[in-house]
């Protein structure tokens, strides 16, 4: 592509879904910021916009689909020369969506990110318009591809492996993001020690399986060996491990976690339900009580730890005795943090075929009760911390108050610190809890 077929045009993207997806928009800014192309924050000083999408559940593809059509507004007015769709949404249903949607210049797969540049100074010289996937494979990016970081520019998401080889009967990822592929561990070496002479204090590594990372390079390496590896990578100050598979966790990850010098004690293990019916329905391949087991010697092992976890309501067949399995287990347990999904069918998935679906009005009702529960588990333990000493890692600074995080909370999913006395971002300061803000965040002042 030429200048002259596209003169510095300005790409503007808006990113939906997970923080993989949020890293792979950080992959395809690179890639254009090494081409004819410029790079606009703003949506009004774009010429092309790019929506990179999530199709994980229903709820995700409808976001996914407002955002498309609140740009397509955009495209069909002529305020856009160019909108292009890129993400799980295209690598699930590209062709169904180019019938619905022929605003939209061009659908772009999971495989396609590098190729961004190339495919959109195709589009701007009229000479293709189209859906660019191929079938269960997605681009695994490496410490060598360009990469543009969003948001503060302390913090990261380093991406482990790509795909996923479980047979969780609810979950359709598999066949959006293709088989398990691990990065090297040399790769993920060179990049974390890249990203912290580049300023970077806080890596958080995230992939579909992390606990499977290593089983398909030379050697089998496991997961405990990348991270001990990592925790010597000077400059670094936090490295946060996202997603951890429960059958998967062995004795050396939980000596890693314990005893890291930059590793967290923070384990976000995605449980799904309590109830051993049902757990066998989602093949998940563990019983509750072997969770019960896992959580104690997690907290039993790792001093400091932060417990995170995901789960379902509203599966297939999941009874009021179900639930209440669930909500004992959630009582019992008294996660940190706790994420709730309201199951929805996923076309391909063995889940989809089962029947005894659950309205979606209970699922709702059961949503409710179930973050109630939570919601009061929260409060206590954000009491708890009022008036202790802790170290916040300083994200961003205002007039009145900064912005910051408790080692105990990931990035955008588990609440913040508004942070009042002098500091600046990226910075780890000392700081005094004070008070708990809205029962998610807290409020702190920082120790001189």
């Amino acid at each position: 592509m030429s200048p002259a077929e596209s003169p510095r045009a300005a790409v503007h993207f808006r990113s939906l879904g997970c923080p993989k997806n949020q890293l792979d928009t950080e992959v395809m800014l690179g890639a254009l910021s090494l081409s004819e192309f410029a790079i606009a924050e703003r949506i009004e000083d774009a010429d092309v916009a790019i929506v990179n999408t999530c199709a994980f559940i229903e709820s995700a593809r409808e976001e996914s689909i407002q955002a498309i059509l609140e740009v397509a507004d955009l495209r069909e007015s002529g305020r856009l020369r160019a909108l292009l769709v890129t993400g799980c949404m295209p690598q699930r249903y590209g062709d169904e969506l180019a019938k619905e949607l022929p605003e939209v210049d061009a659908f772009i797969g999971t495989s396609q990110y590098v190729n961004v540049p190339e495919i959109l100074g195709e589009v701007l010289a009229g000479r293709s318009r189209g859906v660019y996937v191929e079938a269960r494979r997605t681009h695994l990016y490496d410490h060598r591809s360009p990469r543009l970081l969003i948001g503060p520019g302390h913090s990261a998401y380093v991406k482990t492996s790509e795909g996923c080889d479980r047979i969780c009967s609810f979950c359709a990822i598999p066949g959006i993001r293709g088989k398990f592929q691990s990065r090297t561990l040399d790769s993920l070496v060179l990049e974390c020690q890249s990203l912290a002479a580049a300023g970077v204090k806080e890596v958080n590594l995230v992939a579909q399986d992390q606990t499977s990372w290593g089983k398909d390079l030379p050697g089998r390496p496991k997961l405990a060996r990348l991270l001990r590896r990592l925790d010597e990578t000077e400059g670094l100050e936090w490295i946060r491990l996202l997603y951890v598979y429960p059958t998967a966790v062995s004795d050396e990850l939980v000596e890693v976690l314990a005893t890291g010098r930059r590793v967290l004690p923070y384990v976000d293990v995605p449980l799904q339900h309590a109830s051993d019916r049902l757990l066998r329905a989602m093949k998940r391949g563990v019983t509750a009580e072997r969770q019960r087991l896992l959580v104690a010697k997690l907290r039993a092992e790792i001093p400091d730890l932060t417990l995170r976890t995901t789960v379902i309501v509203g599966f297939p067949g999941e009874t009021e005795t179900d639930f209440e399995a669930l909500c004992d287990f959630v009582r019992e347990t008294r996660f940190d943090r706790l994420g709730c999904f309201r199951y929805s069918d996923e076309a391909g998935t063995a889940a989809s075929l089962l029947p005894n679906k659950v309205s979606r009005a209970v699922a709702r009702d059961r949503h409710k009760r179930l973050l109630g529960i939570q919601h009061a588990i929260l409060a206590d333990k954000l009491a708890s911390l009022v008036g202790r000493e802790l170290e916040v890692l300083v994200d961003a600074t205002g007039p009145h108050v900064a912005q910051a995080r408790l080692a105990s909370q990931a990035p955008e999913i588990d609440g913040g610190v508004l942070l009042r006395g002098r500091c600046r971002p990226g910075e780890l300061r000392r700081a005094r809890i004070t008070d708990v803000r809205g029962g998610v965040d807290l409020e702190a002042e920082v120790i001189a």
